[in-house]
């Protein structure tokens, strides 16, 4: 069974050109449930998730996930509490988390750190999974934020700080999520550089994501996970089927004491 860790039914940040139209919209959501897809549906902002809700009761295997990018965290500078009240029936937490070079608007940076901290309230509260967005040299902080909670179950989605970082972030048993775009393309500085992060990550704490699908070269999800397979299968000079395994045992125990969670460990047959 294929289970997808981060993907966006929704994409308030892309262009309209690059946006998926509502009809490969239901493309998808029609996908995911006749290949029995779990999916992580990751939200940006209080709109996004409810349209994440929506789109999961049309397929129950679809997964709702609360989260605010720290893009917008200025929008809820005021909107703490009813952030928290939204944090208390979520099953998962995220996109979240810290970010100065890619902020739309650099007026969200000192509001950030406190929006997350309501985040990691939570997931302290309720043992949450947590989809994690650190970029721009905020990684360290983010780390060390992290590591000032009782957090247990956290994942650095599409980790781009620091290799140095790696091994702390390995100690402390975290995961990390990538995707097909991350491990093809490899030769540029950028990807060897991504490529040397990829190499410190140890197969039990690696995780697969979507992440985004764009109207260009638009494909269901059932198309692009097994090509994410291979990818990762070549980087990792093994069979796509040991990727599916590690994924799959990797996300059961993200899962397996989680009575949120409940129905999606009927479906993983934890």
């Amino acid at each position: 069974m294929y289970v997808d860790t981060h993907l966006h039914l929704h994409e308030p940040w892309l262009s309209d050109k690059e946006r998926i139209t509502e009809a490969n919209r239901q493309k998808v959501i029609a996908d995911i449930t006749q290949n029995k897809i779990v999916t992580w549906a990751q939200s940006c902002d209080i709109p996004s998730y409810e349209k994440t809700l929506m789109y999961s009761k049309q397929s129950e295997y679809i997964f709702p996930s609360f989260g605010i990018l720290p893009w917008y965290a200025q929008e809820y500078a005021d909107r703490l509490d009813e952030v928290a009240e939204l944090c208390e029936d979520a099953v998962m937490l995220g996109e979240i988390g810290l970010d100065e070079k890619y902020a739309r608007n650099k007026a969200s940076v000192p509001h950030q750190r406190p929006l997350f901290e309501v985040f990691l309230k939570a997931s302290e509260k309720h043992n949450l999974i947590m989809n994690l967005h650190f970029r721009g040299g905020l990684e360290r902080e983010g780390f060390e934020c992290l590591k000032s909670y009782d957090i247990k179950k956290a994942i650095f989605h599409s980790y781009s700080g620091s290799p140095d970082m790696i091994k702390e972030i390995n100690d402390q048993g975290y995961y990390y999520s990538y995707g097909a775009a991350n491990f093809e393309g490899r030769g540029n500085p950028r990807e060897e550089r991504l490529t040397e992060r990829l190499q410190l990550i140890p197969d039990d704490l690696l995780v697969l994501e979507i992440d985004v699908l764009q109207k260009s070269n638009f494909q269901v999800p059932s198309e692009v996970f097994p090509k994410m397979l291979r990818a990762v299968a070549e980087f990792k000079n093994i069979a796509p089927e040991e990727v599916e395994a590690i994924n799959h045992k990797n996300v059961c125990k993200l899962v397996e004491n989680d009575p949120k969670l409940k129905h999606m460990k009927q479906m993983l047959k934890i």
